[in-house]
């Protein structure tokens, strides 16, 4: 089974499936308890309406203490004598402000009125009726409930809406006689507003209002739906509350200063709509769930299908096609990065054998030269030791270390080992320019080494064709006093080699093409060896770039008439890696 086959497979067996499940035993789980909650949340704003009505009612009849203290009022009530001038100014002054105030304060009264007991002045003027009409609104039951403590709510239904009146005694300023009754008539739109914020949040339920008798005082047009249920039936529904078997839920709260129990109705039948929507819902989630599935499948392939390729070409690369990189999609996640280091690595694989390759063909060139060079070395050996033995008989010291220093070369370039360190290297250098100072008398030698850099190990004879180039191409052209300055530093990552002389100077033409040289890739033949038949500068880049890596240089500046400086760059940070792996 192939990995994008097995990542799908386990997707669906380890996500969807346990999803599935899980949410059908969730769904089945919380079905009580949406309907409880459902409830409760009906319940919480049905008894939260019912108190702020309960608060409107109460902030109406906080009114009537505006009315019982107006001392103009009172004394217009108890039929004190006065004379009409002086009565007609206490109520534009006193009386009427106070029936202005009385609506102003509370938009929801449509009207105040007072019915004087025994005055019967001003009974036409606004807000004083006689005390007559009170016969048609009270019976006399309702009119021996009213105390100093206790006014009376009574409902007046029109054909179309259904408004209040509350009604409150008016007493002397000692309580002990009753003057009159105090009326305030309020809007039916204070119940119609009520109706509503309870329907605001189910629009398709009834409410039904019953007063402390069980009768209906108030049911709206969609109540009609459940014209079945009697008053009988409603008081139950009140009494007992929300059942699971009944076809309702019912939520029922007090308007405890009416006397009334306003009823809820929401049938049953509009949750389970709620819970089949919801289920739509479920069905369409699972739908997208499939759908993000087959794209996370192929989102899977797309990476499975990189990993195969890779995989692939892994199988292919051997010893003879490690230069054949990953040339499949890469992209630029994490497996992309993978894939762009593997490419990396096999590149380097590629440069690291190619290097190899070249330094074994350089390494068997020098030998074949060597070996060019070794002609009878014992009998060479012993002809220079018996020439500076006879010199130093006839006492001829010159020709004595001349014969020295020239077995000492001898014996440095026959030598069978690959490297040297940079110390052997710089005592070759010397023995090797001591000759030519016998041989030139007016050369002069300046030297500067540091001592930690000579411990690094190199390849053999990297130094000796600087000089070499320098005494041939720099000092044999010039007259007079020769010098040829000779510095080893380390400087940081890199040891650093100058090799400078004040010798004629290179022509540009000729130091522009050296330069490319030095920069180039190709290296010409005749590059790879010195005019004497040794090793040339190219010969020395390509070994220095093989053994200490691409980083190494080797520069030239040359001025005509000043001289000629040699710079060689050798990376040793790279080589003090490899040495301590190969120990």
């Amino acid at each position: 089974m192939r990995i994008g086959t097995k990542m799908f497979v386990g997707y669906i067996l380890l996500i969807i499936v346990p999803f599935i499940c899980f949410a059908y035993f969730v769904y089945s789980q919380l079905n009580a308890k949406l309907t409880t909650q459902y409830h409760l949340a009906n319940q919480q704003n049905i008894e939260q309406l019912s108190a702020n009505l309960d608060a409107s009612l109460l902030k109406i009849e906080s009114l009537y203490s505006i009315y019982q203290n107006n001392s103009a009022l009172i004394d217009y009530l108890r039929g004190d004598a006065m004379n009409d001038r002086d009565l007609i100014y206490a109520y534009l002054k006193e009386i009427s402000p106070a029936f202005s105030f009385g609506s102003l304060a509370e938009p929801q009264i449509d009207g105040l009125f007072v019915y004087p007991k025994y005055q019967r002045k001003l009974l036409t003027v606004s807000g004083i009726r006689p005390y007559e009409e009170l016969q048609g609104e009270l019976t006399n039951g309702e009119l021996r409930t009213l105390s100093p403590k206790q006014g009376l709510w009574k409902k007046v239904k029109d054909a179309d809406a259904l408004s209040l009146v509350y009604y409150h005694q008016i007493y002397n300023d000692l309580y002990t006689n009753e003057l009159g009754i105090l009326a305030i008539t309020v809007r039916s739109s204070i119940i119609d507003d009520f109706v509503q914020s309870i329907r605001h949040m189910h629009p398709g339920n009834a409410i039904v209002i019953i007063d402390n008798e069980g009768r209906v005082v108030f049911r709206n047009s969609d109540a009609t739906t459940f014209g079945q249920l009697n008053e009988a039936a409603l008081q139950e529904f009140t009494a007992v509350g929300d059942s699971s078997t009944s076809p309702f839920i019912v939520n029922s709260a007090p308007v405890k200063r009416l006397g009334w129990t306003v009823i809820e109705l929401n049938p049953r039948e509009s949750l389970f709509h709620l819970f089949r929507v919801k289920q739509w819902w479920l069905v369409a989630a699972v739908g997208l769930l499939i759908l993000l599935s087959f794209l996370y499948y192929a989102i899977v392939s797309s990476l499975t299908k990189r990993v195969i390729l890779l995989s692939r070409h892994m199988r292919k690369v051997g010893p003879e096609s490690l230069g054949r990189s990953y040339a499949g999609p890469a992209g630029k996640d994490e497996l992309g990065y993978l894939i762009s280091n593997y490419n990396a690595m096999i590149a380097r694989m590629d440069e690291l054998v190619n290097r190899v390759q070249k330094v074994e063909l350089l390494k068997k060139d020098a030998e074949f030269r060597m070996l060019q060079a070794q002609i009878q070395p014992h009998f060479l050996y012993n002809t220079l030791e018996t020439m500076r033995m006879l010199a130093r008989s006839h006492g001829d010291s010159i020709v004595s270390e001349m014969a020295y220093s020239l077995g000492n070369l001898m014996r440095y370039s026959l030598s069978k080992k690959d490297d040297a360190s940079l110390g052997e290297e710089w005592e070759y250098l010397r023995q090797y320019l001591d000759i030519h100072q016998i041989r030139m008398p007016e050369l002069h030698m300046e030297w500067m080494k540091d001592e930690a850099a000579a411990a690094l190990s190199c390849p053999r004879y990297i130094l000796q064709p600087l000089v070499e180039n320098s005494i041939l191409h720099g000092l044999s052209k010039r007259r007079g006093q020769k010098t040829i300055a000779v510095r080893m530093t380390l400087d940081g990552e890199f040891v650093t080699i100058v090799v400078a002389d004040n010798g004629v100077g290179i022509p540009e033409e000729r130091l522009a093409q050296l330069h490319q040289m030095l920069r180039g890739t190709h290296i010409a033949e005749e590059s790879m060896h010195s005019d004497t038949g040794g090793i040339g500068l190219g010969n020395v880049i390509q070994r220095v770039k093989a053994y200490f890596g691409p980083q190494s240089s080797l520069t030239l500046e040359s001025k005509l008439g000043v001289g000629t400086t040699c710079t060689l760059r050798l990376y040793r940070e790279d080589r003090e890696h490899a040495e301590s792996v190969d120990r």
